[in-house]
């Protein structure tokens, strides 16, 4: 019989993946563009985790004030960096090239700062939590309470607000959005924002349990993508039953057949969602820039 323990470890592995998905989508409604270089904001928040409360122990409230700031400016460089190469060149791939080299630029950086440094501390909350006589930590209930805040907000936001509705025109045809008086490119930046401080806000309160290194940005870059390509591109619903579904899959595989083949599983279940439903469980066709 399989253990409660390992849907425990999944359920928090998905979580942690679906809102490295969810990142992604809030980048890819306005844009277009799944953005390569996304986690490298997980790294941030697991450095600066690292930093400011294993190293110089910082209070939590003044650690995440700092993290959401420094999150907002690496969202509005990170911005600057992708969305001005596709401008100027025009080209319908550009978006390729501009977060992938954003992802080498972001990595190098922390590899220049952090060698041979693995970014895990102490719990914030040091507890856990028996569910019949498995194991649940506070600190992994924090990332799966988060995945659900998220996409709760995230649904509300676009829902409700003007600027989710901006967002939400915009996805529909950006064109025409521009004509009606819609500020296209505040919005874009906002969404890039907005992305980076979700995921360096998982990378924190993920690091403690998980570990994490310099270079692995690329790593949980391709798991949110995986999910979201499961899920289906766009769509917050089809990030959280992705990163849920692959999560739990490879906790479960693991268990059973050791370390490497759960993250076989993963791509194969990708590429057979690839062939028998391209465009995920709930996404749309859509013409990508």
């Amino acid at each position: 019989m399989m253990s409660l323990q390992i849907w425990i470890d999944g359920l928090f592995t998905g979580s942690v993946f679906a809102i490295i998905a969810l990142s992604m989508t809030i980048v890819y409604q306005p844009t277009r563009i799944m953005n390569f270089a996304q986690g490298e904001g997980f790294i941030l928040g697991a450095a600066l985790g690292y930093q400011m409360m294993g190293v110089w122990k910082w209070p939590l409230i003044q650690s995440l004030v700092v993290l959401v700031i420094a999150a907002a400016l690496m969202g509005f460089i990170m911005e600057r960096m992708v969305m001005l190469p596709v401008q100027l060149s025009g080209s319908k791939f550009a978006w390729i090239i501009a977060t992938l080299a954003a992802a080498m630029i972001f990595q190098s950086l922390f590899n220049i700062k952090y060698v041979n440094v693995t970014f895990s501390y102490f719990d914030i909350i040091e507890k856990d939590i028996s569910i019949f006589g498995a194991k649940l930590s506070v600190q992994k209930l924090l990332v799966i309470l988060m995945m659900i805040l998220v996409f709760i907000a995230n649904d509300q936001f676009l829902k409700r607000t003007l600027w989710g509705r901006s967002i939400r025109a915009i996805a529909h045809n950006p064109d025409t959005s521009t004509i009606l008086g819609i500020p296209t490119k505040p919005v874009i930046k906002l969404a890039f924002i907005a992305g980076t401080i979700v995921i360096a806000l998982v990378g924190f309160l993920a690091s403690p349990v998980i570990i994490v290194a310099p270079a692995a940005g690329l790593f949980f870059t391709i798991q949110g993508f995986t999910a979201a390509i499961i899920g289906g591109v766009g769509s917050p619903k089809g990030a959280v039953v992705g990163g849920l579904m692959i999560g739990i899959l490879d906790s479960v595989v693991r268990s059973w057949l050791g370390g490497t083949w759960g993250l076989f599983s993963t791509f194969f279940v990708l590429a057979a969602i690839l062939i028998l439903k391209p465009n995920g469980f709930f996404g749309k066709r859509v013409e990508g820039r």
